[in-house]
Parts: structure tokens; C-alpha cells; sequence
């Protein structure tokens, strides 16, 4: 059992503190809202994510998870590693804003006893862990002590809807380290989430610190990519999502993140590639591809929305715009850069009334909309009560649905964000279905003897 403190009791440092707990690690988690203590020591998580909250009440059964207001308190139990997991939200001009990071830095300073790892858990920008090591560094000569410590880089990969699984099952641990000490007491911290020795990956902190932003930067590039080229197919004539198929069987490509629609939004992707464009300004080197992978994801909603407003024009205002999905993705109740806050305050801008439903994150919405719009209580509600659908996240509440259902829909129209079904089923119930890369695919003409192609590539028994 080791001891471990996690600062911050937000979606990297619950997810965090509770696996680590999981172990059957002592874990303090230490977060200056009063109301969310209260609220997780009676095992209420303050946000959606599946499985979290069984965790988390087992370690309190457990008694391997605590929760404390201050960070003096958390160190006063003499904890070996301190995890700082605050949030780094982005400044104006796109840099990460350090405040909370090096706040956190000035306690461990200020309060730790004995030889402490430090954990960089949060995004940071490169140099932050040298950052980190010298706020400690004037705190401790301010105490006049030269305890020993280390600042380690150790950036998060959890997916958010699946994070319980990716910290349980990594499939890799990051550590930018400056000492052998630092890497083999995270090696045997990680050891037990490990199933080879090759997950755990040492490097320098500057490296750990660009993995992250590269990581998450790469995956952005994959989805502008295939936006643009879903565009591309509408204009030829081909279908995005054979495409698709075709380049997933590349054993160099693979089928991750291929998936065309309305675009990336959550807490990371916008954050870390704006971060990473920032970066390159401050070293006077231009992040081109990257900054073009931001234009892209903010084109693709422009596009999107114009698609409504180009099929409607002066009407929109006449009409009632239904909405499935508020949050970025299935999964999650977060709002943070959705989609559906920007098709919704296009809407409002052309005098739509707005009605709109999600399985959990309406209440996040509300805090942003108020009462300027309507909120279902089933999805059903939806399409008994609007002129159109708009689909911007593809829960299996929505994909499920039976394509007849959208009969109720009074122009019987739908804007589909995430190709959630077949354009030929749609036009052959009669309902005008726009969807991403899909929209022109039935101006292919087959030759006068040849076999019906099938609905997907992969169905071989429909040869």
C-alpha cells in the first residue's frame, strides 16, 4: 500500500484517485469545494462517467479514499507521491493558463515533509515540469530546507465515457522523469494496472509533455481528415463510409477515428490543439498543419449549419428544430465545445424555436441556455413536437432507433451530424436526410446487368 494525494476532484483526479484506491492504495483527494466533498462522501460523482461511481463507493467502504479541503492537510499524511490534477483551461490566444498548476506547486512547496514525488497529471505545455520544480525549489529555500523531491511528467490518456477502463487497462503509462529513483516508484505504482513491461514508458519530461499535445493532436488531423475528404466525397459522389472501410483494412491506417461528421469538440481536443499551435508560436516555428486541423473542425460546423440554413432560408424562423445529443459524445454528460452549442445558437439567431433532449447532459446545456429553449424529458417528445431533426451525438438510444419513427417529424426532414443511418432508408420512407460524406451516393448509376451492390463492403454474403 502506498500513500498517494490527488489534487483536484475533477475528471482526471476522481478517475485517478479512485483506480489508484482500486489497488488498494491509501488515496486523499483534495479539492477546495466544500459542496463536492459532501457530495462525493455520500458517493455521488458530480458528472457522468460509467462505472466511476461503483469505484469510488467501494474505496469509501474500503476506507482506501478520503477527501480534504486543503493540500496542507493531504501532506500532513506524509503521502510518497503527489498527484496535481487541476485544470488548464485556455487563455485567449490559445495557451494553456498555468495558474491553478503552479498554485498547487507553491503548497507542495510550502507543506511537504519528507521526500515527495510530484506529479504533473494535467496538460501542461512543455517546461512546465521544470516550472513546477522551481516554484517548489524557492518555497523550500523560503522555509529555509532542502528536503529532496521529484517533478514528474505523467500525462493522462482517459477517454472520456470509457476512463474507469483506460486507467484500469492502459495501453501505455507515459513518465518523463529526471531520476532513476522517480521512474522505479512509478513503475511500481503502475505495476499492478501493467500486463508488459513495455506499456511503462520512461522518458525525458519534455518529451512526456509533448506526448500528450502529439497524442491528442494526431487524433485531431484523423477526423479534420476525413471531414474534409467527406465533403470532397459529397461532391463526387462516393460514399464516406466505404471509403472509410477501404482505408481501415491498411494495417498502417487502421480503423480509429476515420468516422466523418459534424466534428471533435470535450475538454481536450480544441484545448490541446490550440496549446499546441501556441507552442510553436513561442518557438517562432509555425504549426501549420495543426493550426489547419483547427480551421477545419470550425469549417465543418459553419458547413453543417449552413446546411440548414441554406434548406430553409427566411421559413427557419417558422420552425421548431429538434435536437438529439447535447453533449460532444456519447457517454458523457459534457457540453464543453459541442457541437450542439453552436447549432443551437445558430438557430436561436434565426428565430428557431429549439427542443432537445440527451439521456444526461441536459442539465449542463441548461446552465448555458436557461429557458431560451425546450427540454425533453424522452426523445420521443422530440419528434412529436418538431418540424426537423437535428442528430448531433450518436448515443445507442438514437442509433437504435427504428427509421419510421422520424414519420413523426412534421417536414419529415434530418440534419444528421454523426451518419448515424443509411441514406437509401431515409429516401425510401420518404424523409429528406442530410447526413456527412453520404449525400450524393445515390446519383451512382450501375451498369444495366450488374449485381445490386451491397449496403456495406464488409457483407460478403450479400454477393
Amino acid at each position: 500500500m502506498k500513500k498517494i494525494a490527488i489534487v483536484g476532484a475533477g475528471y482526471v483526479g476522481l478517475v485517478t484517485g479512485a483506480c489508484f484506491a482500486q489497488k488498494g492504495n491509501s488515496v486523499t483527494i483534495v479539492d477546495n469545494n466544500q459542496e463536492k466533498i459532501d457530495q462525493l462522501l455520500a458517493g455521488a460523482i458530480p458528472f457522468y462517467e460509467p462505472h466511476l461511481d461503483v469505484i469510488v463507493k467501494d474505496a469509501l467502504a474500503k476506507k482506501t479514499i478520503s477527501f480534504v479541503s486543503t493540500i496542507q492537510e493531504a501532506l500532513s499524511q506524509k503521502p510518497a507521491f503527489v498527484f496535481s490534477c487541476v485544470g488548464t483551461p485556455s487563455l485567449p490566444n490559445g495557451a494553456a493558463d498555468l495558474s491553478y498548476v503552479e498554485a498547487v506547486a507553491a503548497e507542495i512547496g510550502t507543506h511537504m515533509q519528507q521526500y515527495t514525488i510530484v506529479v504533473n497529471k494535467s496538460t501542461v505545455p512543455v517546461g512546465t515540469a521544470k516550472k513546477v520544480h522551481n516554484i517548489i525549489c524557492a518555497k523550500l529555500t523560503e522555509r529555509a530546507i532542502a528536503e529532496p523531491f521529484d517533478v514528474v511528467s505523467n500525462p493522462e490518456f482517459l477517454k472520456e465515457g470509457d476512463a474507469v477502463n483506460d486507467f484500469l487497462m492502459p495501453d501505455r503509462v507515459v513518465v518523463g522523469v529526471s531520476s532513476v529513483q522517480a521512474a522505479e516508484a512509478l513503475y511500481e505504482l503502475y505495476k499492478p494496472f501493467l500486463t508488459s513491461d513495455k506499456q511503462f514508458l520512461v522518458m525525458t519530461p519534455p518529451s512526456a509533455e509533448l506526448t500528450k499535445y502529439a497524442s491528442n493532436a494526431m487524433l485531431a488531423t484523423r477526423i479534420s481528415f476525413m471531414n474534409q475528404l467527406a465533403q470532397l466525397a459529397d461532391k463526387l459522389g462516393a460514399d464516406i463510409q466505404q471509403v472509410k472501410l477501404g482505408m481501415a483494412q491498411d494495417r498502417r491506417i487502421g480503423p480509429h477515428f476515420l468516422n466523418a461528421g459534424i466534428g471533435y469538440g470535450g475538454s481536450c481536443f480544441p484545448k490541446d490543439v490550440a496549446a499546441l499551435v501556441h507552442m510553436g508560436i513561442e518557438q517562432h516555428y509555425q504549426m501549420t498543419l495543426v493550426k489547419e486541423v483547427e480551421n477545419i473542425n470550425h469549417l465543418q460546423r459553419v458547413w453543417f449549419n449552413h446546411r440548414i440554413t441554406s434548406h430553409y432560408g427566411p421559413a427557419l424562423a417558422t420552425k421548431t428544430a429538434g435536437i438529439w445529443g447535447l453533449a460532444f459524445k456519447p457517454e458523457t454528460d459534457d457540453v464543453r465545445s459541442a457541437p450542439a452549442i453552436d447549432v443551437i445558437k445558430k438557430l436561436l439567431e434565426h428565430g428557431t424555436n429549439v427542443i432537445v433532449y440527451d439521456p444526461v447532459a441536459t442539465e449542463n446545456i441548461k446552465k448555458i441556455f436557461g429557458d431560451a429553449i425546450t427540454y425533453a424529458e424522452q426523445s420521443q417528445q422530440v419528434l412529436q413536437h418538431a418540424d426537423f431533426l437535428v442528430l448531433l451525438t450518436e448515443w445507442a438510444e438514437f442509433t437504435s432507433a427504428i427509421p419510421s419513427q422520424f414519420l413523426q417529424l412534421k417536414d419529415k426532414v434530418i440534419f444528421d451530424g454523426r451518419n448515424c443511418f443509411m441514406p437509401e432508408d431515409m429516401k425510401s420512407l420518404g424523409i429528406t436526410y442530410y447526413c456527412i460524406g453520404r449525400n450524393n451516393i445515390s446519383s451512382y448509376e450501375s451498369t444495366p446487368h450488374s449485381k445490386p451492390i451491397p449496403s456495406t463492403l464488409h457483407d460478403a454474403s450479400a454477393w
